[in-house]
């Protein structure tokens, strides 16, 4: 676990920013975590767009102690990073912030996220794996499936983010990973391998007709969102299937996985064990994983509150937040 000093917890003060935020179970599930510590923290979603974190990244640097960063910013953060953590170069993408001592260091907390959520359904290891998307979450899914040995195809309609995934990760797996994070043997002897399908073509088909592993890192399957779905033919019960949506808990994609006689794992088992990691991060205390659970499930499945709640609870504008009023 990385240090990080423990500082004042009257005065600690952490964010997650993207766009959108209404509606992520963060907020709530960090600031269980941080009571259950003993530590009275301020937590909040701030929507930022890409556009804008130019200007309200120097604001955020010097009022806060930590972000969590979301769409679409996983990328857009790294050039204003002063460290990024051996992760997030393999990746290409950042999730978690820590300003401390002056400096600002970018670390991804997803990758670890998504295979201790994996780990809770199955401890066989990944042969081959399709990833649909190709975006941050999208980045470090692949790049921790690599480092576990895994052969990976990149699915997205977007042709020229799916190379360049490609390029980044396999040129961050071989420049850091390499010599700074162990890398398990490919299941089966040989060398991993990664590459980009188009999504809905005969070689995604195909790609998926070998697999054991499927990950949705998309948002199709928010019900607010229209886009393609997996057809359930393709899938089989060989394959574990993995959404990270999780809003709904049961997506549509989950739902038809489940009825192929496929393993699955919610969205929301993720967020948790990334988040713990973030927790970390910024305390160097361990995460009651426990109690994030708890209340990232109740955030989705109980009675209180409205999504918006969930991210903007305590309310109020950026520069009032941030103490400052540039914003």
């Amino acid at each position: 676990m990385a240090e990080a000093p423990k500082p004042p917890g009257k005065d600690l003060r952490l964010a997650l920013i993207g766009d959108p935020v209404a509606g992520s179970v963060s907020p709530v599930m960090q600031r269980a975590a941080f009571a259950a510590a003993g530590m009275d923290v301020d937590y909040r979603g701030l929507r930022v767009k890409e556009g804008e974190l130019p200007s309200l990244f120097p604001g955020l640097r010097a009022s806060l102690h930590g972000l969590n960063v979301t769409a679409p910013l996983k990328q857009a953060v790294l050039p204003m990073l002063d460290e990024i953590g051996p992760a997030a170069a393999a990746a290409g993408s950042v999730n978690t912030v820590v300003f401390s001592g002056g400096l600002a260091r970018g670390e991804s907390t997803d990758g670890d996220g998504f295979l201790a959520a994996l780990r809770g359904v199955r401890e066989s290891p990944t042969r081959k794996a399709v990833v649909i998307g190709t975006g941050g979450a999208a980045r470090a899914v692949t790049a921790a499936l690599l480092r576990e040995g895994a052969s990976v195809a990149v699915a997205g309609r977007n042709e020229d983010a799916g190379r360049r995934l490609i390029s980044d990760v396999a040129r961050g797996t071989k420049d850091v990973l390499r010599d700074r994070i162990p890398r398990r043997p490919p299941a089966g002897g040989g060398s991993p391998a990664l590459g980009f399908t188009a999504f809905g073509s005969t070689s995604f088909s195909g790609a998926l007709e070998t697999a054991d592993l499927l990950v949705n890192c998309t948002p199709v399957g928010d019900p607010a969102l229209r886009g393609p779905v997996v057809p359930p033919s393709l899938l089989h019960d060989r394959l574990t299937v993995v959404d990270l949506v999780y809003r709904p808990r049961r997506t549509a994609l989950l739902e038809a996985a489940r009825a192929a006689g496929c393993l699955t794992v919610e969205g929301i088992e993720m967020l948790i064990e990334q988040g713990a990691r973030s927790f970390e991060l910024w305390t160097g205390l361990s995460a009651p994983v426990e109690v994030m659970r708890h209340a990232a499930y109740f955030a989705l499945d109980g009675a209180s509150g409205s999504p918006s709640a969930s991210a903007t609870a305590g309310g109020g504008s950026l520069g009032r937040f941030l103490g400052c009023s540039a914003f």
